[in-house]
């Protein structure tokens, strides 16, 4: 173990230390309540925030399905069932994460793991057993993590949740080959998404029973947990299970949510596990009997290849051709996520988390021969199975500062942006424009959409000392109120300083988000808050948050002095512009190679005259520069 981690090993410990101390101090006691399904034993504490003391109460570890081992490896999850097999079910603690690979990131080596993972916990406002004509929203929290790693337990919400009077859920769901291995077949894969359903099924089914209200049920997530949430949003078997959505830097319509050849790397797992002989059902059931370490995958470049696919079930289409409502299936998705309400957004400089991966990740910036060679081509090879010359060299002129075209700092800039617009900012903006205009078509009554871009640089999380802007997934203490597990994880994987302490202008941020956010789970409107009682955070000072709409754009941009200045209009829209507008005719013109339809005489002259025309407005650019 070199130095760096022997470091972080020790700061890991102690922080670990402090926060079960913290929980000792904080006059743990056991509560009982009575179910449908069982009794079960939780536990209620106090916890501070702003000074201020709150009672939660949570119940932690609650099976939704049953192990998904042996015969159920690979299989849709079953319901648990209830619990009355035991006297009183012990949810005083977290159960395992489920199986991932190691060494991904630093934070997620200390957690236990096990295939035997398909459990929720349950965060509720107030001390004593719930009372069954109690009607708390409730805030269903998908974990992020390239659909590969992470646990329900990092996102406590025993911050959010009793100084917001909301109850959170959080639900652990299985990951990478586990959750989505797909053979492309019909029904084959998506088992990470079932699993999510059936968990929002059971909070649909017995959240009464822990005082909330099955009809104010909102989906929240981040990264993948945001297409997580997204993917739940367009299928319409869901209806009347959620009624809001909130999804954070992710959305199904990114080109990372989706197996494009999950063909290709079903043969390529099952070769490895030596599972590749016989029928479908042969390799399947030849996986089944492996001892589960023989079948995690490790830190590969085909890691965050298994995501969702289309299983002609859950997802009957690419999400991207549902939004189009040309299909029977995509105008029934379609017409159950405008239903919803939306809450979208983005960090503004979310594509800064990819830096690792750049030539010069340093304060020298990043040459023009790595933007030009390597990065930009090898980026489009993401989302394009073979981009054209054409369209390569036209994103290298759009994503080039041409009074400065060699600085290696303002490359860096262009690097972000990229990554950003491809990443985040472009499937955030269509997800909120299919949204609104799917609600314009089909009534004159609009659900709400809001759109927001996080702008702020936290002091605890300094480096790279160079990024202006806020990365990926840096909102994610203030959205929870700062509580230990985050604490512990944005120290050790985010580089955040330890011991880790949170501003005054840090807490009076989280309030402000923390309220806006289950105000839109209340009401469906971030600025309509319900007096549940008279120490909520409502007593912050909010700016007014208006709908995104197709004219306007309108957005909230979000920071620790926001005002009414703070709402902003068509974000990043010259971006937007190029890749809606532009890369669409681009990428049928020579698409493969540079004569791939040059046999065409049409497709040639079209290619030719877009090439002409885009090079003729970048030299009447630097003519007037």
């Amino acid at each position: 173990m070199d130095n760096k981690y022997c470091y972080r090993y020790v700061v890991f410990v102690l922080l670990l230390i402090l926060a079960v101390g913290d929980i000792q101090n904080e006059s743990l006691r056991e509560t009982v309540i009575s179910t449908r399904i069982g009794s079960l034993k939780g536990i209620t504490q106090v916890v501070k925030f702003d000074g201020k003391f709150k009672n939660v109460t949570s119940f932690l570890g609650i099976p939704y399905a049953k192990p998904p081992i042996f015969e159920r490896r690979f299989s849709r999850p079953e319901p648990y069932g209830d619990l009355k097999n035991v006297p009183i079910y012990n949810a005083t603690y977290y159960r395992p994460h489920c199986i991932q690979p190691l060494a991904t990131y630093f934070y997620m080596q200390y957690f236990n793991q096990s295939e035997d993972c398909l459990f929720l916990n349950i965060f509720i406002p107030g001390s004593s057993a719930p009372l069954h004509n109690n009607t708390f929203a409730v805030m269903i929290y998908i974990h992020g993590g390239s659909f590969a790693v992470g646990g329900a337990d990092v996102y406590s919400g025993d911050m959010l949740s009793p100084f917001n009077d909301v109850i959170v859920v959080t639900i652990n769901y299985r990951l990478n080959v586990f959750g989505f291995l797909s053979s492309g077949e019909k029904y084959s894969g998506n088992y990470g998404l079932w699993d999510m359903k059936l968990a929002i099924q059971w909070v649909h089914d017995n959240i009464k029973d822990f005082g909330g209200d099955p009809t104010r049920v909102t989906l929240f997530g981040n990264s993948a947990g945001g297409g997580a949430v997204l993917f739940q949003a367009i299928n319409p078997s869901n209806r009347g299970l959620f009624q809001r959505v909130i999804a954070q830097s992710g959305t199904c319509f990114a080109f990372w949510a989706l197996q494009e050849n999950p063909a290709d790397n079903f043969n390529w797992y099952v070769t490895n596990a030596g599972c590749n002989t016989g029928t479908h059902s042969d390799m399947l059931n030849c996986l089944r009997k492996k001892p589960v370490e023989d079948l995690t995958l490790g830190y590969t470049i085909f890691l965050t290849n298994f995501v969702p696919a289309v299983d002609l079930e859950f997802l009957l289409e690419d999400p991207i051709k549902l939004s189009e409502s040309r299909t029977s299936a995509g105008k029934v998705a379609m017409a159950f996520y405008s239903e919803l309400d939306l809450l979208i957004g983005v960090l503004s400089q979310d594509g800064a988390y990819a830096r690792g991966r750049w030539e010069g990740e340093n304060i020298n910036g990043v040459s023009r021969s790595y933007f030009v060679e390597s990065f930009v081509p090898n980026l489009l090879r993401d989302i394009i199975n073979k981009p054209s010359p054409v369209l390569i060299d036209s994103v290298l002129k759009q994503y080039t500062d041409w009074s400065r075209p060699n600085d290696k700092l303002i490359i860096r800039e262009k690097v972000i942006d990229l990554e950003s617009d491809i990443t985040f900012f472009i499937p955030a903006i269509h997800a909120s424009r299919k949204h609104v205009q799917i609600m314009g078509e089909n009534s004159t009554e609009r659900n709400n959409t809001y759109f927001y871009v996080f702008d702020h640089k936290p002091d605890f999380a300094p480096d790279p000392e160079w990024l202006t802007g806020a990365t990926h997934a840096m909102e994610l203490p203030y959205i929870f109120g700062f509580t230990k597990a985050l604490e512990i994880k944005m120290t050790m994987d985010y580089d955040a300083i330890s011991p880790f302490v949170a501003s005054e202008e840090d807490i009076q941020f989280s309030k402000k988000l923390m309220t806006f956010w289950t105000d839109f789970a209340k009401t469906g409107n971030p600025n309509l808050g319900e007096a549940e009682g008279p120490d909520r955070l409502k007593e912050t000072v909010l700016p007014e948050w208006p709908p995104y709409l197709p004219d306007t754009q309108l957005y909230l941009e979000l920071s620790p002095n926001m005002s009414s200045q703070s709402v902003k209009h068509h974000f990043v829209a010259s971006r937007v512009a190029f890749w809606e507008n532009m890369t669409s005719l681009l990428k049928d013109c020579c698409s493969g190679s540079v004569s791939c339809h040059f046999s065409n005489t049409y497709w040639y002259t079209e290619c030719l005259m877009i090439y002409l025309h885009m090079s003729v407005i970048y030299l009447i650019y630097l003519i007037v520069k």
